[in-house]
């Protein structure tokens, strides 16, 4: 989807990415959540932008790998630190470029990956980032919540989602997969400043709104009603389901 305009879009360099808004929110927002360990092994799937790997990159993170499809679009981000950053193409599926890489990283975060994976593939990839996880190692996702507000327009906004999520059933496909401290976290400003707390006062409405409705009508279990979830997740004594011979 990203091939005809590609040429229209200008690679940003390191000083401009590490103060970038989406950044320095990424960076506050990651704190506390990433390993202790800042030689730790992290994978970015469908890395995009890079904003992930530029705000683990403030942080001071060296052990960093970035895997998407099309790669040679988005060549700039190991620019921005060649010693600390390899990117790799995914050449088929997301499962099929975990398969030889069991238990290798601490922490795998995908960013509006999983809703574009087909449901009957859905077990097989999250499997595949579970075996790729170190035990104890951690899972962060995030996705655009179909309890939230503005539902129809999360999953429809392009032709490239395959499949909703809410709170309730990414727990759910998360559980059956072994993981284990499955837990959702709301989105916080690091500096809000007079626009961020207008936006906030003026959502407030509409997000209680969706929770009421939800609640009345729905079967809401875990009470997320906000446009994106973000979860994470560790890997447990749960043995992967697949074998990778299959993937």
């Amino acid at each position: 989807m990203s091939l005809r305009h590609r040429s229209e879009r200008r690679a940003p360099s390191w000083p401009e990415v590490k103060n970038d808004a989406r950044v320095l929110q990424a960076a506050h927002e990651l704190r506390g959540l990433l390993p202790s360990d800042t030689r730790a092994a992290i994978l970015d799937v469908g890395f995009g932008g890079g904003w992930f790997l530029a705000a683990c990159l403030r942080l001071g993170y060296t052990n960093l790998s970035g895997a998407d499809f099309g790669i040679e679009n988005k060549a700039h981000v190991k620019g921005w630190a060649s010693d600390a950053i390899t990117l790799t193409e995914i050449e088929s599926d997301i499962g099929g470029f975990l398969a030889d890489k069991p238990e290798k990283y601490a922490f795998i975060h995908m960013s509006h990956v999983i809703e574009h994976i087909p449901k009957y593939s859905l077990l097989w990839v999250v499997d595949a980032l579970y075996r790729a996880l170190k035990p104890g190692g951690t899972l962060m996702l995030r996705t655009p919540n179909m309890e939230g507000p503005c539902a129809n327009s999360s999953l429809y906004v392009t032709l490239a989602h395959e499949y909703g999520f809410s709170s309730g059933n990414l727990a759910s496909l998360l559980d059956i997969c072994g993981f284990d401290e499955i837990r959702f976290h709301a989105p916080s400003a690091s500096h809000p400043g007079p626009k961020q707390r207008l936006g906030r006062f003026l959502r407030w409405p509409f997000l209680k709104e969706s929770q009421i409705r939800h609640r009345l009508f729905g079967v809401s279990e875990h009470g997320h009603f906000d446009s994106e979830l973000i979860v994470t997740a560790k890997r447990g004594d749960f043995p992967p389901y697949f074998d990778p011979k299959y993937r």
